[in-house]
């Protein structure tokens, strides 16, 4: 759906941090780990233990509970350019010891009882620190997904990603460890990078969602917010930013600033976003919203529009609607009208579509009332009079119809479907040069 600049910077590093936490009292043994890690092909890793001589500084009260560090893995992969360090430590309570409750049920809704078990009374930690090159995370990321389910395996454990605000259990660090296709292996299909990302959906007020992003700093790549979102149009809006943010995790770029095409719907505009201390990221957080248009910046209706992203998705709404319409879908072409009114119940392009629905049903009084109504809400607008001529032309209301089109085409001259309108108007009276002359015009102006 959306073009983004390509990524033309020079490469450097990133880190990416993981906290595995382990399901026994006791570390694991170094060299089950060694042995394991190597028979599944990643590399030979290197254990440093801390010992007497080095321990002065072993122990630390850097985080909530005291830990005491035990050792230190290394590995690197040269294929993906990628390398990890792994310091695995003894905690005097409970790892997360002092995480809020309320944290804490965000990081584990998507573990079972168990697991979120461990992740509260564990007290061995391994801290993963994966540094991978900018210019190409996601093969040196995917080697170290599976490096991290090999260790949670061998812990019987849980992660912590904190980038994504999400913990993984085994079961889902198996999947992730195949969402993204091994640098060493002749796989075909494309990775599942949306499977690393977190898509937030929180309440803003009784109408509006804040939805954003978390997880495409792991990428070198700023969260996205799209705010405020109208409540029945939540669906085109996490469609918006699934798209953006897979299209940014395959490595396109995007600054405060900067408008991105969508295709067929305009552009919207990234604008830098506020955070609060939850919702920092390393690379930044952007604002999707609308890009001002002439009337915005004007004061005309639809001012605060370059505040929130409205505009784009009602008419990501509207393509939908349109769809399920030309599909024969009708039920699901109303539904979809009713959810972008919810949202703006001044949109002249959802209320002609519902127009011409219901005139391809025989509704013609209905569709009526909904272009008188759009005559008052929108008196600039040409679909209210365009409407208006249609419903009456339908009904046999020729020279009435002929006089709400002609308020059409002086607000619109340039667009074919009025006189498409007018021409079924006169042919309704019998006028088939006229009318031939206003079809041939609309080839005209839709070629």
């Amino acid at each position: 759906m959306s073009t983004v600049s390509a990524q033309s910077e020079p490469a450097d590093e990133l880190t990416i941090d993981f906290l595995a936490i382990s399901r026994m009292g006791e570390p694991p043994d170094e060299a089950e780990v060694i042995r394991a890690l190597a028979s599944a092909g990643l590399g030979v890793a290197e254990y440093i233990p801390y010992t007497p001589a080095t321990t002065a500084g072993a122990k630390t009260t850097g985080a909530p509970a005291r830990r005491t560090r035990l050792g230190t893995y290394t590995l690197k992969e040269s294929a993906a350019r990628a390398s990890v360090r792994v310091l695995v430590a003894r905690y005097d309570g409970p790892v997360i010891a002092g995480m809020s409750e309320t944290a804490l049920n965000q990081l584990a809704q998507a573990l079972d009882p168990d697991d979120r078990q461990i992740l509260r009374t564990g007290v061995i930690g391994l801290d993963v620190r994966l540094s991978v090159p900018d210019d190409a995370p996601t093969p040196a990321l995917g080697w170290g997904m599976r490096l991290l389910r090999v260790i949670v395996e061998i812990i019987q454990g849980v992660a912590i990603d904190p980038a994504a605000q999400t913990c993984y259990g085994r079961a889902a660090l198996a999947r992730l460890a195949e969402s993204i296709p091994s640098s060493t292996e002749n796989v075909a299909g494309e990775p599942d990078l949306l499977a690393h990302i977190s898509f937030h959906d929180e309440a803003l007020t009784p109408d509006s969602r804040w939805l954003h992003t978390h997880g495409l700093q792991k990428f070198g790549r700023p969260e996205l917010d799209l705010t405020p979102t109208p409540l029945t149009l939540v669906s085109e809006g996490m469609t918006l930013l699934q798209d953006l943010a897979e299209n940014l995790a395959s490595g396109a770029t995007l600054f405060p600033g900067q408008e991105t095409a969508l295709e067929g719907l305009g552009t919207i505009l990234a604008v830098s976003a506020p955070v609060d201390a939850d919702h920092q990221a390393s690379f930044g957080r952007l604002r999707l919203t609308d890009t001002p248009t002439a009337d915005t910046l004007n004061g005309v209706r639809g001012v605060g529009a370059t505040a929130a992203p409205l505009r784009l998705l009602t008419r990501m709404a509207l393509a939908e609607a349109e769809r399920y319409a030309s599909e024969g879908e009708t039920a699901s072409a109303y539904a979809v009208i009713e959810r972008s009114l919810a949202a703006d119940a001044d949109d002249c392009a959802m209320l002609a579509l519902k127009a011409r629905l219901l005139l391809a049903q025989s509704f013609p009084m209905e569709a009526l009332q909904l272009g008188e109504l759009m005559e008052v809400r929108a008196p600039g607008d040409y679909r209210g009079p365009l409407t208006v001529g249609l419903a009456l032309t339908s009904i046999g209301r020729y020279r009435e119809a002929l006089n709400a089109l002609k308020r059409a085409i002086e607000r619109a001259p340039e667009a074919p479907e009025n006189f498409s309108a007018r021409a079924q108007a006169y042919e309704g009276l019998g006028q088939a040069q006229l009318a031939a002359v206003d079809r041939a015009h609309a080839a005209y102006l839709g070629a």
